[in-house]
C-alpha cells in the first residue's frame, strides 16, 4: 500500500476496460470499475494543483513556517459527502522525483466552505459594543444548533464589522438533560459595532471543518516516495460548490521545495489562493479571513479526494492521472473560463476527475527510474486512466534515440497497466527556432548549434563575434530566442495602440512585437513606464495576463552569409536591427532535420502504428502533434492560426485551443464504450 494514512481508506477498487482493436495493449485482469457502480458514491480526485512541489526557482532556503490556501470546486457531475486531503512525501525538482530532504509537520489543516450552509438566528438578549458574544434561545426553529465555529456573521444594519466570525459556540443544558440546550452563547472574533436590545436576525454563513489524521489535528510527513492521506472529512458539497483547503505547517529546517506553479487551477474571487512563509506564522486554518500572500509558489495538498454521489442519471466517469512535462502542465497557455490551463486540463474540464503531477523539464527516463510517489497517486486515489505526455526532453535535451525512448515509455506503461490502469501515450511536438516569432513555416529551422556573442554587437552590424563557429554553415538561419513579458490585469480590444505590461525590462524602441491580437509587423514606438505604444493598432483582442513576445536584435529571416573560422565570427544578412548584449546566445539552424528531429519523427511514426502501440503497451494514442505541427511535409509548428509557439518548445495559446477544439482528448475516452 503506497498511501500512508492513520485511518482506513475506503477506496473503491477500480479498473480499466480495454477497447476493441488489435492496436490495444493486453492489460492485466481489471479490478471492478467505478464506471459500473451506477448511483453509488465513489472516491475520486476532485481537486489538484498544477504541479507537484519542487523547483529550483522556488526553493525556500530561509523560512520554516507556512500557511497555505488552495481554491477548489466540487465536480459538476455529482455531490460530495466527504473528502480526504493528500500530501506528497516527495518533491519533484528538475532532476525528477526525489525524497523530501526535510520533515514537514502539518499542525492544522481545514476545509473552508464560504457559502454553505447559511442559517439565521434571532438573538435572545441585548448586546453592546463591549460584548464579544451574542446569545440566542435554542428553541425549535431558531437555528442556534446549526451555528458552528468559523462561520461569518452578518445582519441588516451595521452591527457587525466585515470579517467577523464565530470563534466558538457554548451550549448550556438544564439539569436532568434534554435534547436541546437551554441557552447558547455564540462567541465572536470581534465586538459588535453597535448595540441592540435583542431580537435581531443574525445570519451565519459558511463552515470550517478541521482535518484529522487518526483523530489528531496534525501529522508529520516523513520524507518518502508516497502519499499521506487524512481521515475522511464529512462535508456536504452540491455540484460546482466552491471550497478551500488550508494548511498550516512547520519544517524541520529551511530548504523547503514548493510548487513552481503558483496557485491551483482555480484562483479568482474575493477568497483567493494564498501562501505565506516565514520563520513563525499564526495558524489561520480556522479563520474565514485571508492572510497576506508572500508570492513565489505554494505548498499544500497535492490532491483532494472526494466521496462523490453521481447526480440522477449520471454515469460516473473514470479518473485521470496526468504525467508529463511543461506542455502537459500548460506552459504557453492562459487559464480558460474555468481557470484550467493547458489543453490537457482544459480537455478534461470539470467533468473528468483528475490529478496532475506534470512539471517542467521532466523526462521519461526520470519517470522510469524515480516515479514511485507518482505511482502512489494512481494506485490509491481512484485513478482509472493515465495520460503519459513525456519524451520530448529526453530527445531534445539529452539526445536520446527513438529506440531508447521506446524502452523508457514501455517500462512506464507496463508499471501502470499491470496495476489495472489504461495508459494513453502522447506524440511529441516539434522543437524549432524562428526568425519571426513562429508566424511562418519558412522562417522556422531545426536547431544545429548554439553559441554566445563575445562582445556587444551594435545596431546595424553585419559581423558578429562568437565563442565558437563550429557546425555553423552558410545559409543557416541565425536566431536569438524572443523575450517575453506578460500583459497586465486589463484586456485590450482591437484597434488599440497602447498596451500596459507587468514589466518592460529589457524592451527597446523599434523592437518587434508578437502575440495573439498583435498585427504582423508591429514594433514598439515608445515606452512610458509599463505602457507600450505600438506602431500598429491591435488586430484582435489582447487578453489580460497574456504573454507577448519581443524580438531581440536580429531581423526576421536573418541568414548566415559567411563564416570566418580564424576570428570565430559570422557575417549575417540583413544587419542587426538593435544592439545585442555580450554573452547573448545565438542559435543557428537549417531546413534539414537534425538528429533530435529525426528521432522525434521516428518515435511518432512508431507510436501511431498498430505494431508500435501494441509493443509499447499503450491503450491508445493522444496525437497532439497532428494538431500542433504542420504535417504537410515541413513538420514544424503550424502557423495558420497565428504564432504556433511561444519559444519553439511550447505551443502558443491558440494551439492549445486548437487541440482542445479538435477533441484530441475526449471525455468519452474515460467512460465505458
Amino acid at each position: 500500500m503506497w498511501l500512508r494514512t492513520c485511518a482506513l481508506l475506503s477506496i473503491v477498487p477500480l479498473a480499466v476496460t480495454t477497447l476493441a482493436g488489435s492496436a490495444q495493449a493486453s492489460l492485466s485482469t481489471p479490478q471492478r470499475s467505478l464506471r459500473s457502480l451506477g448511483g453509488r458514491p465513489v472516491w475520486v480526485p476532485i481537486c489538484s494543483r498544477r504541479g507537484v512541489n519542487g523547483s529550483a526557482a522556488y526553493y525556500d532556503a530561509v523560512n520554516t513556517s507556512i500557511m497555505d490556501q488552495v481554491m477548489c470546486y466540487a465536480p459538476a457531475w455529482g455531490s460530495v459527502t466527504a473528502i480526504k486531503l493528500l500530501y506528497a512525501g516527495f518533491d519533484m525538482p528538475q532532476q525528477g522525483e526525489v525524497d523530501r530532504v526535510i520533515l514537514a509537520t502539518i499542525s492544522n489543516a481545514s476545509v473552508f466552505v464560504p457559502t454553505l450552509p447559511s442559517n439565521q438566528v434571532y438573538t435572545s438578549a441585548a448586546f453592546n459594543t463591549s460584548s464579544t458574544y451574542i446569545n440566542c434561545s435554542p428553541t425549535a426553529g431558531t437555528g442556534c444548533n446549526s451555528v458552528s465555529a468559523g462561520q461569518l456573521v452578518s445582519s441588516s444594519g451595521t452591527y457587525f464589522g466585515a470579517g467577523t466570525y464565530v470563534t466558538s459556540v457554548v451550549n448550556s443544558f438544564a439539569a436532568g438533560g434534554g435534547n436541546l440546550p437551554t441557552a447558547t452563547q455564540i462567541n465572536l472574533s470581534s465586538s459588535p459595532t453597535a448595540a441592540n436590545s435583542g431580537g435581531l436576525a443574525v445570519t451565519f454563513t459558511g463552515q470550517i471543518i478541521p482535518a484529522r489524521w487518526g483523530g489528531n489535528r496534525g501529522v508529520a510527513i516523513v520524507p518518502a516516495h508516497d502519499i499521506i492521506g487524512s481521515d475522511p472529512v464529512t462535508v456536504m458539497l452540491p455540484p460546482n460548490t466552491q471550497y478551500f483547503i488550508r494548511t498550516s505547517a512547520t519544517m524541520s529546517s529551511a530548504g523547503l521545495q514548493i510548487s513552481d506553479y503558483p496557485g491551483g487551477f482555480r484562483f479568482t474571487g474575493v477568497q483567493n489562493e494564498f501562501d505565506s512563509r516565514s520563520t513563525t506564522l499564526n495558524d489561520q486554518t480556522m479563520a474565514p479571513t485571508n492572510v497576506s500572500n508572500t508570492g513565489g509558489g505554494f505548498w499544500g495538498p497535492v490532491a483532494v479526494l472526494g466521496l462523490v454521489t453521481p447526480s440522477a442519471g449520471v454515469t460516473p466517469p473514470g479518473a485521470v492521472l496526468v504525467l508529463g512535462d511543461s506542455i502537459a502542465a500548460g506552459t504557453g497557455d492562459l487559464p480558460d473560463s474555468l481557470h484550467l490551463q493547458g489543453y490537457v486540463q482544459r480537455s478534461l474540464e470539470n467533468n473528468i476527475p483528475f490529478v496532475t503531477a506534470a512539471r517542467g523539464s521532466t523526462t521519461a527516463s526520470e519517470e522510469d527510474f524515480q516515479g514511485a510517489g507518482q505511482f502512489a497517486l494512481a494506485t490509491d486515489t481512484g485513478i482509472t486512466d493515465v495520460l503519459l505526455e513525456l519524451g520530448r526532453n529526453d530527445i531534445q535535451q539529452f539526445s536520446v534515440s527513438a529506440t531508447t525512448l521506446e524502452t523508457y515509455i514501455g517500462t512506464i506503461v507496463s508499471r501502470y497497466s499491470q496495476a489495472g490502469k489504461r495508459v494513453w501515450c502522447f506524440t511529441i511536438p516539434p522543437t524549432t527556432i524562428s526568425g519571426d516569432g513562429w508566424t511562418s513555416l519558412l522562417n522556422q529551422s531545426w536547431i544545429n548549434t548554439s553559441t554566445a556573442t563575445t562582445s556587444v554587437v551594435a545596431s546595424g552590424t553585419t559581423s558578429i563575434g562568437l565563442s565558437s563557429v563550429t557546425g555553423i554553415t552558410i545559409g543557416q538561419a541565425a536566431v536569438i530566442p524572443l523575450s517575453s513579458q506578460a500583459v497586465g490585469s486589463v484586456s485590450y480590444p482591437a484597434n488599440t495602440t497602447a498596451v500596459t505590461l507587468q514589466s518592460t525590462t529589457g524592451l527597446y524602441l523599434g523592437q518587434a512585437v508578437y502575440g495573439s491580437g498583435i498585427a504582423a509587423g508591429t514594433t514598439i514606438s515608445s515606452i512610458s513606464g509599463l505602457t507600450l505604444t505600438l506602431s500598429k493598432p491591435t488586430s484582435g483582442n489582447v487578453a489580460a495576463l497574456e504573454a507577448l513576445t519581443f524580438g531581440t536584435g536580429l531581423a526576421p529571416a536573418t541568414k548566415v552569409t559567411a563564416v570566418n573560422t580564424g576570428t570565430s565570427a559570422i557575417t549575417i544578412a540583413p544587419a542587426t536591427i538593435a544592439a545585442i548584449a555580450s554573452s547573448t546566445v545565438i542559435y543557428t539552424g537549417s531546413q534539414s532535420a537534425n538528429s533530435a528531429e529525426t528521432a522525434r519523427q521516428t518515435y511518432n511514426t512508431y507510436l501511431r502504428s498498430a505494431a508500435g502501440l501494441a509493443a509499447l503497451g499503450c491503450y491508445g494514442v493522444v496525437d497532439d502533434d497532428a494538431y500542433m505541427a504542420d504535417l504537410g511535409g515541413s513538420y514544424k509548428w503550424r502557423v495558420d492560426l497565428g504564432a504556433g509557439s511561444i519559444d519553439g518548445v511550447h505551443p502558443a495559446a491558440v494551439i492549445h485551443s486548437a487541440v482542445v477544439s479538435a477533441g484530441v482528448i475526449k471525455p468519452a475516452m474515460f467512460y465505458t464504450p
